[in-house]
């Protein structure tokens, strides 16, 4: 993995306070953004709110309708993943605002990262579990045969009322991981099947432990939003590499971190974990190597971090952006050998010799490329997929050359 987001720890945001359980005043939040650094999806929100983009679109139901919500549709997709499909919407986009008398929004390359790094980043967190089907799970995954929870529930293992001061899952989620070993060997030695959890039971169960605590009930500590960078060195320094790779491609000992999780809430991503880990401990003692523990908000951080491994994606094909750039009609506008074009030539243009500059190019010139396109009667292009990382490829390839 080249890239990882680089960013400071800070607040979550407004967005997502209930989901994560942080409360900051939007004044803290200000005075963080000054500080931003380039796709921080902190700074995203608070771009997105500025320009007026919550009119159309909202936030898990919490904005305009307009437009799709940006919780719904940023998971699994690479950074030139999410440009191409900003690209896409361009022209309704740009309707509306022209019939709402409004500005057309311009950006800057790091503000576009930013931009697309929260709407990236707003799919890790859960919605709230149902805490009814929390308690089903809790019974029927045997849960309360050990473990006590309010007035209910075995001895065998630790008392879970702890837990009830947390929202999210991401704790409950690091306990059951950090004492899965020693859980699973006895569940093993009593003859009991070993749990395994799908969808958001994890999180169903949470909002259930939330409601049924004694005496932490009713109260809540707050967590620090999870940061990939320290996802990144706790991935590293707990051994996680020597299964799953450096970027989490996978080895012959462990599975492709990358494809398994790319579209995974935290609460899906824990389950999985989970579900890997008794298979994990075996391995890794065949191996000579230490179980990992989890402490404070590594656990969390790691999963950020493999959440992002699909999102800096890089590369691309420049033989196959050559065919994009050709079945698009993008030389009909921008021929790229010196001739006369409409549109400058992108052999020569420093926008696309940066990993945004052209989707940011191509954002900021959307309006006037528009009115273009419809005095030709030219079919707006679409990008699909890896469209717009190919293309970005080739014409970085050809700007090279030219120089």
């Amino acid at each position: 993995m080249s890239t990882v987001i680089s960013r400071p720890r800070l607040p979550l945001p407004i967005g997502l306070a209930l989901i994560w359980g942080l409360v900051i005043s939007s004044t803290a939040l200000e005075a963080q953004a000054t500080a931003a650094l380039s796709g921080n999806p902190i700074v995203g929100r608070k771009i997105i709110a500025e320009k007026g983009c919550i009119r159309c679109h909202s936030v898990w139901g919490n904005g305009g309708t307009l437009g799709p919500d940006f919780a719904t549709v940023g998971a699994g997709k690479s950074l030139q993943e999410l440009a191409g499909l900003f690209w896409n919407h361009t022209p309704g986009m740009i309707k509306t605002v022209r019939q709402w008398g409004i500005e057309w929004p311009t950006l800057t390359e790091d503000q576009l990262a930013a931009v697309i790094s929260y709407i990236y980043y707003v799919k890790l967190f859960d919605e709230p579990g149902d805490s009814s089907a929390g308690k089903r799970w809790f019974e029927e995954k045997r849960c309360i045969r050990c473990h006590t929870l309010g007035d209910r529930g075995g001895r065998v293992g630790p008392k879970l009322d702890k837990y009830g001061k947390y929202i999210a899952p991401i704790m409950l989620a690091e306990g059951m991981w950090n004492h899965g070993p020693k859980m699973q060997a006895k569940q093993v030695a009593k003859g009991v099947p070993i749990p395994s959890f799908g969808g958001r039971e994890i999180a169903d169960i949470q909002a259930y432990i939330r409601a049924a605590a004694r005496p932490t009930s009713g109260s809540v500590e707050f967590l620090e939003p999870p940061d990939p960078v320290a996802g990144r060195r706790i991935y590293e320094t707990k051994n996680c590499i020597k299964c799953h790779g450096n970027s989490g491609e996978g080895t012959g000992f462990g599975p492709n971190l990358r494809m398994a999780i790319q579209q995974l809430r935290v609460s899906e991503i824990a389950a999985k974990l989970w579900n890997h880990s008794f298979q994990m401990s075996s391995s890794m003692r065949g191996r000579n190597i230490t179980f990992p523990r989890f402490e404070r908000n590594e656990m969390a951080d790691v999963v950020a971090f493999l959440y992002y491994l699909r999102f800096f994606d890089t590369g691309g094909d420049a033989e196959t952006g050559r065919t994009v750039f050709q079945n698009r009609g993008c030389p009909s506008c921008h021929i790229g050998d010196g001739g006369p074009a409409i549109g400058p030539d992108l052999a020569t243009s420093k926008a696309v010799l940066t990993p945004l500059g052209l989707a940011t190019a191509m954002w900021n010139h959307a309006p006037a490329m528009f009115d273009r396109a419809q005095s030709r009667q030219v079919k707006w292009p679409r990008f699909e997929g890896d469209d717009m990382l190919n293309l970005s490829a080739y014409l970085r390839r050809t700007a090279r050359d030219h120089q």
